[in-house]
């Protein structure tokens, strides 16, 4: 193969690029970070683009938004606006618990109805924090 062939590879797989001082930099060794390191990147992207795009990029990224470190806070509020529909928003936050293994310490929700609010209540040890505005939970 030749060289350029080489820099086709995927990102984390670990690349190897040149620099402005013609030293070797090997870009995204992401594979050797632990899934809490990438769990404290991830955090600040949105939640419907962390479950949608970010497990496409690699093993290890899938692996990091597959576990529970990503999923201590969620805040899910503007991708219920934008849904608007009860029963799609209760799936997506059963969904989203059940990945942080119940140990999620923020829930923002906007419509939560009453099977989302019921498995939140039962599975929410951890919970401290529950802003669930326009909910209809009786």
């Amino acid at each position: 193969m030749d060289e350029r062939a080489s820099t086709t590879k995927r990102i984390c797989s670990g690349v190897r690029a040149a620099s402005a001082d013609n030293n070797n930099v090997v870009l995204g060794r992401w594979e050797g970070l632990s899934p809490e390191i990438l769990a404290l990147i991830f955090v600040r992207i949105p939640a419907d683009q962390m479950v949608r795009e970010v497990p496409l990029v690699c093993r290890s990224w899938f692996a990091a938004v597959a576990g529970p470190y990503c999923w201590t806070d969620i805040n899910v509020e503007q991708w219920c606006r934008r849904c608007n529909s009860t029963d799609v928003i209760d799936s997506a936050v059963r969904k989203l618990v059940r990945r942080s293994k119940c140990t999620f310490r923020r829930l923002s929700a906007y419509k939560l109805g009453n099977a989302g609010f019921a498995f939140v209540a039962n599975c929410g040890r951890c919970l401290k924090v529950l802003q669930i505005p326009m909910s209809v939970v009786t």
